[in-house]
């Protein structure tokens, strides 16, 4: 198999055994939202799930593959997608960065989710040269329908801290993929919590399949575990010696980086900070975008999940323009894979390393990791590819 081949495989293949050795680190999570915690779970129950994101990315012009959901999801109602769901089961405070529209439950483990893009939105759909749906806007729509449906179907309390382990993507079908005026996306979620589970899900690792307005665009994977408030509190505490800082008490600094250097327009959505050439890659700072309404929607008292990986991205584009000679307005992100080992704190200084680790026909992988104080809070590859010209724009 093949370097790309093996890339696809690993980020669109269903959950085997051999994943259930995946270590707990519970002390270690970065928090993505709130839930409830104990010992990892390592049942897998994706068997009767098949992979069909094996279309590799070139050079545009690929025939659509559209495909329902009927087979997923036999005998129950129809998603829908005339409003959005209540804030507070995403833990959003703003209405605009709500996008999912419905959830339904297939059986007590999978379920669907219906979310509604954004025709036009300050962070989204901030981009310079193309018209690509941006893989950032699915995995918040993944990372929103996981938190909808961990508690509307997997039974995670209200008062819980919902923490990121690991999290990867892979995006065949991204440009193939139909974005419509607004699109509408359906995730079909399956998720390795048994059915007959009795207790409060404690981790849980989800496989999600995108299909965007019927056609098929790649898939996701994510382990999120569940702490209760107070130990969160007391892990964050211990671990640091001391109570977490709030972003609300944090000076928000400009990053140095031209937002057009990264593909973008608004310099409120660039994080990158001196960025400088290191052996063979680039290494920057990376900001605390706490202006930012999209990054930040309310209090943090750590670099999210997200964040971090918009980082990622915006790095990998940045070492691609400089580095390789492709400009970050042609270049779009088609998929990563990331752990995370520590919080990253808003009290120390994060740094971004990225190396250029190969080629594989159209797709670029980059050698990713984020330090603070010289230790490792995450790491892991982003893959970039050419925007086809079907795809350009003049903005």
């Amino acid at each position: 198999m093949n370097p790309r081949s093996a890339a696809l495989s690993r980020g669109c293949r269903p959950l085997t055994r051999a994943d259930s050795g995946t270590k707990d680190r519970v002390a270690n999570f970065v928090l993505v939202s709130r839930g409830r915690v104990g010992p990892r779970c390592t049942t897998t129950r994706f068997r009767e799930r098949r992979c069909v994101c094996r279309r590799v990315l070139g050079k545009g012009g690929q025939s659509p593959m559209t495909v329902s959901t009927a087979t997923f999801a036999s005998g129950v109602r129809a998603l829908e997608f005339v409003r959005s769901v209540d804030r507070r089961l995403l833990h959003r405070r703003a209405l605009s960065e709500v996008f999912l529209t419905d959830t339904v439950a297939v059986d007590g483990q999978r379920f669907l989710a219906g979310a509604q893009l954004p025709s036009s939105h300050a962070y989204f759909t901030d981009h310079v040269g193309h018209t690509v749906v941006d893989p950032i806007l699915l995995l918040e729509c993944a990372r929103q329908a996981e938190t909808c449906g961990a508690h509307t179907h997997l039974g995670v309390d209200g008062d819980t801290k919902f923490v990121l382990q690991s999290w990867s993507m892979r995006l065949p079908g991204l440009f193939a993929a139909h974005s419509g005026d607004p699109a509408e996306l359906t995730v079909e979620v399956t998720t390795d919590r048994p059915a007959d589970a009795t207790t409060p899900a404690r981790s849980v690792t989800y496989g999600m399949r995108f299909l965007l307005s019927g056609e098929e665009a790649g898939e996701a994977r994510m382990t999120v575990g569940y702490l209760s408030s107070g130990t969160y509190s007391f892990v964050r505490s211990k671990r640091r010696g001391s109570p977490p800082v709030s972003s609300d008490d944090v000076t928000t600094l400009p990053a140095t980086v031209a937002p057009a250097d990264l593909g973008r327009v608004n310099p409120v959505n660039a994080l990158l900070v001196d960025p400088v050439r290191d052996g063979e890659g680039i290494s920057a700072g990376v900001r605390i975008p706490n202006d930012n309404p999209s990054m930040f929607d309310h209090a943090q008292d750590h670099l999210p999940g997200m964040v971090l990986t918009e980082a990622a991205r915006q790095a990998a584009l940045l070492a691609g323009a400089r580095l390789l000679g492709r400009p970050a307005h042609e270049t779009t992100l088609v998929g990563f894979d990331l752990g995370f080992a520590k919080f990253a704190e808003l009290d120390a200084p994060t740094t971004v390393d990225v190396v250029p680790e190969g080629e594989n026909g159209a797709i670029r992988t980059f050698r990713t990791t984020f330090r603070q104080n010289g230790d490792e809070v995450a790491s892991g590859t982003v893959e970039t590819t050419a925007v086809p010209a079907s795809h350009r724009s003049t903005r």
